[in-house]
């Protein structure tokens, strides 16, 4: 790797980071922390790469990646669950229904909360706040220290995590 590439995009980081950020996030049409996020994991992946001092715009060829890092990432978060599959483990209970089911909804309860007591301790508690106390990721992220977007992605983890071995419960009923 040249050191003068990097250079050269660490000078440009430090000097100009905010107008980067505010470049990325207008490009996006989201926040600024979510911008931030993204330009720090561009800065990350570029001073991997050992072309750097083959670069001529080296401003441009920053915000496009941080952009390109952001857009990727909103398209893995958008894969992890769908909106269905949250309300089917929050959702509203049904109460007119029979007995069996009232128990089935009770024992899928206990095991969804069993579940989440194997989430990291921070997933965990960020899931509980959103989902049940309705805080928003923004309160969350100034709570807790972080940023907007690795709100998101917590919860997200933990309700694919949750999801999976829901799923993998009721695989394991279904057996004989």
């Amino acid at each position: 790797m040249s050191d003068n590439g990097v250079s050269r995009l660490r000078l440009l980081i430090s000097e100009r980071y905010d107008a980067l950020r505010a470049q990325v996030a207008r490009r996006l049409g989201s926040s600024s922390e979510m911008a931030g996020d993204a330009l720090h994991d561009a800065y990350l992946r570029l001073s991997g790469r050992d072309d750097l001092d083959l670069v001529q715009f080296p401003q441009t060829y920053l915000v496009n990646t941080a952009v390109h890092v952001a857009i990727d990432r909103m398209r893995a978060d958008s894969r992890l669950v769908s909106e269905e599959e949250v309300e089917a483990l929050f959702g509203p209970v049904d109460e007119s229904a029979d007995p069996g089911r009232q128990a089935e909804g009770r024992s899928r309860l206990a095991a969804l909360v069993r579940i989440m007591d194997e989430l990291p301790p921070r997933q965990r508690a960020l899931l509980v706040e959103t989902r049940v106390h309705g805080r928003t990721r923004t309160e969350l992220a100034k709570c807790w220290g972080i940023s907007a977007a690795m709100v998101g992605r917590e919860v997200l983890e933990a309700h694919r995590y949750c999801m999976k071995a829901l799923k993998a419960r009721d695989r394991d009923d279904d057996l004989p």
